[in-house]
C-alpha cells in the first residue's frame, strides 16, 4: 500500500468515528477544525480558531488573494477566514468523506463559488498560481517533504506565501527522546516529521527564503504526564491487539495523541510556523 493510500484509510476510519460522534450529538457542525485548539494570547477561550488570527499576523496579502489549504480537512480553516479575506479559496484533502461534509457546509454558509473541496494530493501537479498556500499539520504526513516543498513552490503566484503550521521535533534527541518521537510519526502516520532545520533545506531547495516564523508551543494545552502516562500504556495495550485485526487506527490515533502532548511539554516537539517566499 503507497503510504498516501496508507493516509487516506487512517483519516478514513477517524472519518467514521467522527461522523458516529455528531451523531451522538457530541460534535457541532459537519465541518470541525482538525488541527488542535491554542490558548487565546488576547483573551477569552482556547480554540482551534485561534490559529488563523495568528498565521495572518505579518502575512501580506492582495485583494481577493488566491488561497490554497493542502490538507484541508473538512474545510474549517477555509469556512472561517474566507469570509473576512475574500477571494477564491481551494483544499485538497485525500479523504473523500471529508470533502464531502466539507462541500455540504460551504453550502450552508452560501460560500459557493468562493470556497470549494477537492479530493487530492498535495503531491500531484497542482493548477493555478496561489498567493497564499498554507498546510496546517497537514504536510507532517508527507513521506518526502523536499518533493512537497518544490510541488507546492511550484503553484505559487510571484511573491506567493507557502506557510507550514507543523509539529517540528527538536534535534540532537536522546535514544529515549527519539525512540518517543518515533512512536509517535508511526501511530500518526508521520514517516519523516521534518524538523525547523529540514523544513527550511526543504524551503531552499525550492527557491523560497523564510520570511518570518513563529513559535506556537506556549500557546498548546498538553495534559500533565502523570494523566496521560496510564491512558497512554492502556491505548497502546488496545492499538496491539486491535492491530491484529485491522482496527487499530483509532487507538493508534490517540496513542500518538498523547504522546505529542508529552513530547510539546517536555520541549522535544515545538509546532511552529514557517512562513517563506520566493526569492
Amino acid at each position: 500500500m503507497t503510504h498516501a493510500r496508507e493516509v487516506a484509510k487512517y483519516y478514513r476510519w477517524l472519518d467514521r468515528l467522527e461522523w458516529m460522534r455528531q451523531m451522538r450529538g457530541r460534535t457541532g457542525n459537519a465541518a470541525q477544525p482538525v488541527h488542535r485548539a491554542l490558548r487565546n494570547p488576547d483573551g477569552g477561550e482556547p480554540s482551534p480558531l485561534v490559529l488563523h488570527r495568528l498565521m495572518l499576523n505579518g502575512l501580506a496579502l492582495p485583494p481577493s488573494p488566491r488561497v490554497l489549504d493542502a490538507g484541508c480537512g473538512y474545510g474549517a480553516s477555509m469556512l472561517d477566514m474566507a469570509p473576512e479575506l475574500g477571494g477564491d479559496w481551494l483544499g485538497i484533502s485525500l479523504s473523500e468523506v471529508q470533502v464531502k461534509r466539507g462541500m455540504e457546509e460551504v453550502a450552508a454558509r452560501g460560500l459557493a463559488g468562493r470556497v470549494r473541496l477537492a479530493v487530492a494530493s498535495y503531491d500531484a501537479p497542482l493548477t493555478g498560481a496561489f498567493d497564499w498556500i498554507f498546510g496546517i499539520e497537514s504536510l507532517i504526513h508527507s513521506p518526502d517533504p523536499m518533493a512537497t516543498i518544490h510541488n507546492l513552490a511550484q503553484a505559487l503566484a510571484p511573491g506567493g506565501a507557502l506557510m507550514v503550521v507543523d509539529d517540528m521535533p527538536e534535534e540532537g534527541l536522546s535514544p529515549q527522546q527519539a525512540a518517543d518521537v518515533a512512536l509517535f510519526k508511526r501511530c500518526w502516520r508521520c514517516p519523516v516529521a521534518p524538523s525547523r532545520s529540514g523544513w527550511l533545506r526543504a524551503f531552499a531547495a525550492a527557491g523560497l527564503v523564510l520570511s518570518h516564523e513563529t513559535d506556537f508551543t506556549a500557546l498548546t494545552i498538553p495534559r500533565p504526564a502523570a494523566e496521560l502516562a496510564p491512558m497512554m500504556a492502556a491505548r497502546a495495550r488496545q492499538a496491539r491487539w486491535k492491530r491484529l485485526l485491522g482496527l487499530g487506527y483509532r487507538s493508534e490515533a490517540d496513542l500518538g495523541g498523547m504522546m505529542l502532548e508529552t513530547l510539546l511539554a517536555s520541549g522535544v516537539i515545538r509546532y511552529r510556523m514557517l512562513v517563506a517566499r520566493r526569492a
